[in-house]
């Protein structure tokens, strides 16, 4: 009986969503381009404009937030639904660049992972930043931890390392005993900080830096790093796609970033985009995109309609979801700038 009400209970939403929406010929959807994309327009974007008959004309970018303010300032705003990092949304939001999500648009936010659901943003993709390695350049048991990853007399070999400081402080925390969820109370504390430049002061000549994921994956093919943290969905497609021996460490502890669908204020658009996020806000809908993409969305519902086999590529899933926190958007917009300047002054040390 469960069951059967579920699927009424989602049908309902369905045509409710459906009916209520504004008429609208397009809608401009501003994404992250690449697979991606095609993820989006496969697994959501056709199925909207199949149910409402609205077109979904996509746009690539790389979540510059300077552009929305340009186009909102400017009086000429030609996005109406963009998808930028979860800080930025913050930010956005805050200037009034954005449009405030009430949960008649989103659902319940009881019901999402904790930080994907935002004032003014829902997220569109749900990714973490994982340990993974070569199986066969480690061959037998690999690292287990983040204090494997910094032990290079039990696992030697070089390291790929994403060369910022956001992202890695929270990998060095981990390698120094500190568990996700403790991590940014640990960083908040005096001398915090300092304890996570000093973990990575142990590993620093051992480092092959990276600043995007292509980068780093050819890396980690090549052989000239044996294990590497990177973003979990480049990992996954490399394994089903290239065929390689990489393994997840999920279980070592990983954090969860979000970036979010956000409706630009000032849209020519925007009731129509507002039902179009009511619309995605619908556990099954938001399961398109993570059926083909092995980054979750928000709603913890939506694993249900996830495949099994496929549910386990993805950082929401209810197997890895224990081991992960999320990032703190809060301390980043706060500590970025600073933090990321110290980081450069080490890096160049």
């Amino acid at each position: 009986m469960l069951k059967i009400w579920q699927s009424v209970s989602v049908a309902a939403l369905l045509a409710a969503a459906v009916s209520t929406a504004q008429a609208a010929d397009t809608i401009t959807v501003v994404g992250w381009g690449g697979n991606w994309d095609k993820a989006y327009k496969e697994g959501v974007w056709d199925k909207y404009t199949e149910q409402t008959g609205t077109k979904i004309v996509q746009e690539e970018w790389g979540g510059e937030l300077a552009k929305v303010r340009a186009q909102v300032q400017s009086g000429s705003v030609t996005w109406d639904v963009v998808s930028p990092e979860a800080p930025s949304v913050e930010i956005g939001c805050a200037e009034g660049l954005f449009v405030p999500l009430t949960p008649e648009i989103t659902g319940d936010p009881a019901k999402y992972h904790p930080g994907t659901i935002m004032e003014c943003g829902v997220a569109s993709d749900t990714w973490a930043t994982i340990l993974a390695y070569n199986a066969d350049a480690i061959p037998g048991e690999g690292p287990k931890s983040w204090a494997d990853y910094f032990d290079v007399e039990k696992f030697p070999g070089k390291r790929g390392m994403l060369s910022q400081a956001q992202y890695t402080l929270e990998n060095a925390m981990m390698a120094d005993g500190v568990a996700p969820a403790d991590v940014y109370t640990e960083l908040r504390k005096p001398g915090g900080v300092d304890r996570a430049f000093a973990k990575l002061d142990t590993i620093k000549p051992h480092v092959v830096w990276w600043s995007s994921s292509t980068q780093a994956m050819q890396n980690l093919a090549s052989g000239e790093v044996v294990m590497t943290d990177q973003y979990n969905a480049r990992v996954t497609n490399d394994i089903v796609n290239e065929k390689k021996n990489y393994k997840i460490v999920w279980d070592a502890g990983f954090f969860y970033g979000t970036d979010m669908w956000a409706v630009v204020k000032g849209s020519p658009n925007e009731k129509a985009a507002l039902e179009l996020l009511k619309w995605f806000s619908i556990p099954e809908n938001q399961a398109g995109f993570s059926k083909l993409y092995a980054y979750g969305t928000g709603r913890v519902e939506a694993a249900e309609y996830v495949p099994a086999e496929w549910l386990k590529n993805l950082p929401t899933s209810p197997d890895h979801a224990k081991y992960g926190a999320t990032y703190d958007t809060q301390f980043w917009v706060e500590n970025k700038e600073a933090l990321e300047a110290r980081f450069k002054a080490w890096l160049a040390q």
